[in-house]
């Protein structure tokens, strides 16, 4: 078991039908999105209750930032300008999803519809030798919420890099009930080290209980029919692929847009050189079935 986070005061941005919650000492989470209010609210996200939880066993709710690098990296970690670098595992033997959702943010604005959240690492932590500053500026507006992630490598020399968002999008357990729409140029699988590989033999995702699927040159979108004739509509930019999830169990699926594809951590085009500044934005929102499109 590793430390414990705990709920913490919330932020609640509101804009004409949204509302969202975002909770800063729980890794910068996004608690919950909501369209609407009574009867008719649609959850965008699977919503959280604010139970205090392990580190590595965090709530399948709300959404979170991934830095400074996204999925699973292999035990061994992995190989950067020829040296090899082991981050921190958990206790499954391995390191996931970096740092950021793991660890409070420090809350440098808030307002009614605008939040911006900063996170520092100092070289050397959990195994991670170059130090970092991330920094979240969060929006709701009439359109929806837009967050932007920001990850500056704050050393002398280049540090590899990878940013992504992890949101739980609600999903009816039987599943034909939400269809899904992504456009993508290509499939990958993930191997047992968690590398993705072209697979061609799969082009689409069927939203399968315990089908994990990654999707590169992703268009930015991904379209989710949901109750009342809306549909949950998520975009991202700075974002090339997409990971898509959904559990052998439960009521969510995740729509994961990262900066590369899985297991390419300290591949060429990959790192950050000094004072560099990556950007991720993702947007989520709620439109009529007719919008969607």
């Amino acid at each position: 078991m590793g430390r414990r986070l705990f709920r913490g005061d919330p932020l609640v941005l509101q804009c004409g039908p949204y509302t969202a919650v975002i909770v800063p000492a729980a890794g910068g989470r996004v608690a919950s999105l909501t369209w609407g209010d009574g009867p008719d609210a649609l959850a965008l996200l699977v919503g959280w209750t604010g139970t205090d939880f392990d580190e590595h066993q965090w709530p399948k709710a709300g959404a979170f930032p991934m830095l400074p690098f996204a999925n699973r990296l292999p035990p061994d970690g992995f190989l950067f300008e020829g040296v090899r670098h082991r981050p921190q595992p958990g206790p499954a033997g391995f390191a996931l999803h970096g740092v950021a959702h793991r660890r409070p943010w420090q809350v440098d604005e808030a307002s009614g519809r605008h939040a911006r959240l900063r996170q520092v690492h100092e070289a050397g932590e959990e195994g991670w030798p170059w130090p970092w500053t991330a920094q979240q500026d969060i929006l709701l507006d009439d359109q929806g919420l837009q967050v932007t992630l920001r990850l500056r490598n704050d050393g002398d020399r280049p540090m590899p890099a990878g940013l992504g968002w992890h949101p739980y999008h609600p999903w009816p357990t039987a599943g034909a009930s939400a269809p899904l729409h992504i456009g993508a140029g290509a499939r990958h699988a993930l191997d047992a080290h968690g590398r993705a590989e072209l697979d061609a033999s799969a082009p689409v995702f069927g939203a399968q209980p315990d089908e994990t699927a990654v999707f590169s040159a992703w268009d930015g979108r991904v379209r989710i029919s949901a109750t009342g004739g809306r549909t949950i509509v998520a975009r991202g930019e700075g974002a090339p692929a997409l990971v898509m999830h959904r559990p052998a169990s439960g009521n969510y699926v995740c729509a994961e847009p990262v900066t590369a594809l899985p297991g390419r951590l300290g591949e060429a085009g990959n790192e950050l050189r000094p004072g560099e500044v990556r950007t991720l934005t993702w947007r989520c929102g709620c439109e009529a079935q007719s919008q969607a499109g």
